[in-house]
């Protein structure tokens, strides 16, 4: 892909794209529950998830529901009688709730300098990402100190739509005002993110930190600074 010098706003991908979580979830859960008093071992919590989330993908898969704020509420309760713990409803809401606050978040060392410099150029920035609702991918952003550089931030969650859709990024087309052949759109998964978006009409770019798809014939960078040969 030449560079593009239409290119009005830049969309990405958040989690494995800008920042990861610097625990696993069951890291987290398992110390949520140890200090509710219970004492289960790390790994008969890693199982539990591990289970539920077997649960979902084959709800997801017969129903296509898209994953927002109930499945996570269903997927940690499921978790919770996985577990056989008495009242797994109740103990669902505490694992959300204290899991929200106590997950750690982290940028990319090249995020903060790329999304800085892009803002400084004019670009409108957009966060769209496949995450249960806006109210949550907004604290996640916070945590990671980024929030602050995005004019749009589009949930699946809360529109009903998940990558590849393409209605997800004519969403973000519309919320921002930008024509989906003005936006670049940078993401880690090649079906979500880059076939997503070449199939909606943006143009688009595939991060890959660890060179884990070198057989994928599409314009690829390894780090975030590299996308502005692009522009």
């Amino acid at each position: 892909m030449r560079a593009c010098k239409n290119i009005r706003a830049v969309s990405f991908d958040c989690g494995r794209t800008l920042y990861y979580e610097v625990e696993e979830d069951y890291v987290v859960f398992h110390r949520v529950l140890q200090r509710l008093g219970y004492k289960f071992e790390l790994t008969e919590v890693q199982k539990a998830l591990d289970s539920a989330r077997l649960w979902w993908n084959r709800v997801k898969a017969k129903t296509g529901e898209v994953w927002n704020e109930d499945s996570w509420a269903r997927l940690l309760q499921r978790m919770a009688s996985n577990l056989a713990i008495q009242n797994p409803d109740f103990i669902a809401m505490q694992l959300r709730d204290c899991w929200l606050s106590e997950a750690e978040f982290r940028a990319y060392e090249d995020a903060v300098p790329t999304l800085s410099e892009l803002r400084n150029a004019g670009f409108k920035l957009i966060a769209i990402s496949n995450v249960s609702s806006g109210k949550n991918l907004k604290t996640y952003m916070r945590k990671a100190g980024i929030l602050d550089y995005f004019d749009a931030i589009i949930a699946s969650g809360d529109i009903g739509y998940e990558k590849p859709h393409p209605e997800i990024f004519k969403t973000a087309s519309k919320v921002s005002n930008i024509p989906l052949d003005c936006i670049l759109h940078v993401g880690d998964k090649y079906e979500e993110d880059y076939l997503g978006a070449c199939n909606a009409g943006l143009k688009a770019l595939l991060i890959d930190r660890k060179g884990t798809h070198k057989d994928k014939q599409c314009p690829k960078i390894s780090k975030l600074t590299e996308l502005f040969c692009f522009l």
